[in-house]
């Protein structure tokens, strides 16, 4: 038998969530500054602390999270972030520790895990109409940046195999699902990877932030009464689709709200923040507005697969099996919307 000093053998952890203390420690050995105060932000995709040094300046720390997807896509997000920064695009770029790397690999119970040190970005998430214009005329400046990029390449694309192949996978190895309802869901998968195939020669490819839901970017005002925005959170950026990149948020407010279609504030906000996007030089196709329907359901799998692939950390409460039985009436929804503007 284990004595109270040592672990159980039987003991496998799946996640880890590391004390602010430790994290404070961590942030002041590799990066050299001291640390006043650190308190967890929040657990998700990944784990993120708010970091404030001694002088006063505000960070974020993140832990990176094994992700079922496969290895860390680290180096490219922080080449990229680099490579925006330096083009003039408004984000929370990484701060290099001491030896100059923008993270270091930390050895955790469940396996090794990557921190890294981001800018804070003052202000708060979109809110007003002229906050989702902002936020679109950031989006389309990203874009615009990102595409000359030339660093380390991306270790995944955001493409079918990534939005939604995967999540069948996590499908077929949930515990509770049934034949029949998994067999809904092989066909809608398959369908909606035989319309992207079909589709995508016309559609506008770009280096996608891939998170663009409405709260991995603030909204400040400066002294002279300007407002701005900047992004942050750029874990899951890699090259696809701009129609999935700008459907993203419109997908986020169906979601959240559980609409099956667009309301009057959902149509208004995304009027404001296509416009701005397109005013601001950012260049959308009748063909990428007419894919937005079918994007807006790989974006839907892509966020059922980032929860079931977590089973064995979040548990199947995440994505109860009676959710699941209602989703595919959703998806019907979704393909008849229509966002054109």
């Amino acid at each position: 038998m284990p004595t109270a000093e040592q672990p159980d053998a039987d003991l496998v952890p799946t996640h880890t969530t590391a004390a602010a203390s430790s994290v404070a420690r961590w942030v002041e050995r590799h990066h050299g500054f001291a640390v006043q105060r650190c308190h967890l932000i929040r657990r998700g995709l990944n784990d993120n602390y708010s970091v404030r040094s001694t002088g006063g300046d505000r960070y974020v720390a993140r832990l990176y999270s094994i992700r079922p997807r496969g290895a860390f896509n680290a180096d490219f997000e922080a080449a990229l972030l680099a490579h925006l920064e330096a083009r003039g695009a408004a984000v929370a770029a990484p701060v290099p520790g001491m030896d100059g790397r923008p993270h270091v690999t930390l050895r955790f119970p469940e396996g090794p895990r990557l921190l890294a040190l981001f800018r804070h970005v003052e202000g708060a998430v979109p809110e007003t109409l002229e906050d989702f214009g902002l936020t679109g005329q950031g989006l389309a400046r990203i874009h615009q940046a990102a595409r000359d990029y030339a660093g380390p390449p991306s270790r995944y694309v955001l493409d079918g195999q990534h939005l939604a192949g995967r999540t069948l996978g996590y499908l077929e190895a949930h515990p509770e699902l049934d034949a029949e309802l998994l067999a809904t869901y092989r066909g809608l998968v398959h369908g909606l990877l035989d319309e992207l195939a079909a589709a995508e020669a016309g559609l506008t490819r770009a280096v996608c932030h891939g998170d663009t839901h409405g709260f991995n970017n603030h909204v400040h005002g400066e002294s002279a009464g300007i407002r701005k925005t900047a992004f942050f959170d750029f874990d899951d950026a890699g090259p696809g689709f701009l129609a999935y990149d700008l459907g993203v948020l419109p997908w986020s407010y169906l979601f959240r709200k559980g609409l099956k279609e667009a309301d009057d504030v959902l149509r208004e906000r995304w009027t404001h923040y296509l416009a701005a996007y397109r005013e601001e030089g950012g260049e959308v196709t009748e063909r990428d507005l007419a894919a937005l329907p079918l994007f807006l359901q790989l974006r839907h799998l892509w966020n059922i697969g980032e929860g079931l692939g977590r089973l064995h950390h979040w548990g199947t409460n995440m994505f109860p099996v009676d959710w699941l039985r209602k989703q595919p009436e959703v998806f019907a929804a979704w393909k008849a919307l229509d966002l054109r503007a």
